[in-house]
């Protein structure tokens, strides 16, 4: 379900390029719309579920099911009574988020100082927005209420998960990406010609963003309601399951908090960039959570009711031992994908994004991005099964901490790498920190488990990566071989490509066989099974 989510986005996102291209109007609809989608990480999957879920397992285990469903309405009402608000906080002040964002498209030609003393006559309202910021101040107060929809989607599929269903949730996000793209086709091809101009579509795609928020919480409610679940409006602070959620959240904020305000900066340091800067990092970087999304996400929304159960219990040697199965599992298909995408960069960002306003050079430059971007992904991923150990262990305050230390490194980074590199040392500089801050989660969690299975993990990490290195080697001579690297249009890369991945891949599975690994095995009995189910 994941992956054809992730693939549906692909599709989204091509209609993005197609219409948009790296224009102007692009680059304001990327920061626009990343504005709910960062701010999600806190009030949404990330923090959010990791103090719900814990809470909600022990309401339900001392005072019984009726208790948890209880307090579920209790937390949900309340979490939505802030959503709105905050909601209502950022659509006026938009103008000085948007103008901060994009910063660079104030006065490009000025130092960043003077830049910022005309952004200050921008909040007072004695200077005019750039057409670039005040177009995506306009996009944003729309996409923005998006923010409580996904928090509320979100909030309904943690309590699935808790139950055991997984294929639902992880599948409303494809309801999200077909409404999106059903109504913004039906807008743009059978709408007046004069719509399809990017300063035009770029609000058509504003007004979907809301449409597949809408649909994808219509899906959901019917089973969260099968289960016992409703929302009780109000503000429940006073009721002290409600009021110990939040307050293991607080800590959560500041860990999830960080990633936003480090998307924020980014985007700003990449404003000082040339035009088009800020939808190639957010090309590149989806690409890059294609990947993390199908695996690391996947292993970490199914492990954490789990360690989160044991943890109660006290079986630590559980926790350990689950931890370990999620960081091989997660590994065994993102270390090659990492290699994959970095090998092919060019002709898979060729064969997603090219196509009409996307030309040849935008791929190269987002290709060029999407290879440095790759390198973190491994790191990224861990980090993410990292993060749900830690929850579950109830130490809020590790990945408070390690985002902190993850944010300092990469914009320090970023500042340095950015002048030499452009975006491509944006997304080095990205990866960098990524490796510091699960270093750091990784000794805090020696110290609460006491003994980590770093052997085991070694081993798997040390025979994955021989095992992708020699993959890479049969994609560069297969590659060069077959021309993949030249687009042929879409379907004559897409017949170059796909059987090159192909053949890659089961290359990959059998060298890992060949390395007795035990995922290898475990791959192919999943596979065998499901088959013989059909």
């Amino acid at each position: 379900m994941t992956l054809i989510s992730r693939l549906t986005g692909v599709i989204n996102q091509r209609l993005l390029a197609h219409f948009l291209g790296l224009s102007g109007a692009a680059d304001a609809f990327m920061v626009a719309y990343r504005l709910p989608n960062m701010l999600r990480r806190f009030t949404a999957e990330g923090t959010m579920t990791a103090a719900f879920l814990p809470t909600l397992s022990e309401v339900e285990t001392k005072d019984g099911q009726a208790a948890g469903e209880d307090f579920m309405a209790r937390f949900m009402g309340t979490l939505g009574l802030v959503l709105l608000g905050l909601c209502a906080l950022g659509v006026l002040l938009m103008t000085p988020i948007s103008a901060l964002q994009m910063l660079g498209r104030l006065a490009p030609d000025l130092p960043v100082l003077e830049q910022l003393r005309l952004l200050g006559q921008v909040i007072v309202g004695r200077r005019v927005l750039a057409p670039d910021v005040a177009l995506s101040a306009s996009l944003a107060r729309i996409m923005f209420p998006y923010l409580a929809l996904v928090s509320l989607t979100a909030g309904m599929a943690a309590v699935l998960n808790l139950r055991g269903r997984f294929a639902l949730p992880a599948s409303v996000s494809t309801f999200y990406n077909l409404a999106f793209i059903l109504f913004s086709l039906a807008c743009l091809l059978l709408g007046p010609e004069a719509w399809r101009a990017p300063e035009r579509a770029v609000h058509i795609f504003a007004v979907a963003v809301m449409v597949g928020g809408t649909v994808q919480l219509i899906v959901i409610l019917p089973s969260f309601r099968a289960l016992g679940g409703h929302l009780h409006w109000g503000f429940h602070f006073r009721h002290p399951s409600v009021r110990l959620a939040f307050r293991r959240m607080i800590p959560g904020i500041l860990a999830a908090g960080i990633h936003p305000i480090n998307v924020f900066v980014s985007q700003m340091l990449a404003s000082q960039l040339p035009k088009g800067a800020q939808t190639v990092l957010v090309q590149s970087n989806l690409l890059g959570e294609l990947v993390l999304g199908l695996f690391a996400v996947s292993v970490a929304t199914v492990s954490l009711p789990a360690m989160s159960r044991q943890a109660a219990q006290g079986d630590l040697e559980g926790v350990r031992d689950n931890l370990g199965v999620a960081l091989r599992g997660t590994a065994v298909m993102a270390i090659p994908a990492s290699v994959g995408l970095a090998l092919l960069a060019e002709p898979i960002v060729s064969l997603i994004y090219r196509t009409g306003r996307f030309g040849g050079e935008a791929a190269a430059w987002t290709a060029s991005t999407l290879t440095f971007q790759a390198i973190g992904l491994l790191f990224i991923a861990s980090s993410r099964i990292s993060t749900q150990a830690l929850n579950a262990l109830k130490d809020y305050r590790g990945p408070a901490i390690a985002a902190v230390i993850s944010f300092a490194v990469n914009i320090l980074l970023s500042m340095a790498l950015m002048k030499p590199m452009g975006t491509a040392g944006m997304a080095l500089a990205n990866s960098c920190a990524a490796v510091i801050g699960l270093g750091f989660q990784v000794w805090r969690l020696d110290r609460s488990l006491h003994r980590l299975p770093f052997a085991a993990v070694g081993r798997g990490w040390l025979a994955m990566g021989t095992a992708a290195g020699l993959m890479g080697l049969l994609v560069v001579i297969g590659g060069r071989a077959i021309d993949v690297y030249s687009f042929h249009s879409a379907m004559g890369s897409a017949l170059r490509l796909f059987p090159l991945i192909a053949v890659s891949a089961l290359t990959y599975l059998a060298l890992l066989m060949l390395f007795r690994v035990p995922e290898s095995r475990a791959l192919v009995d999943l596979a065998r099974r499901k088959l013989k189910r059909r």
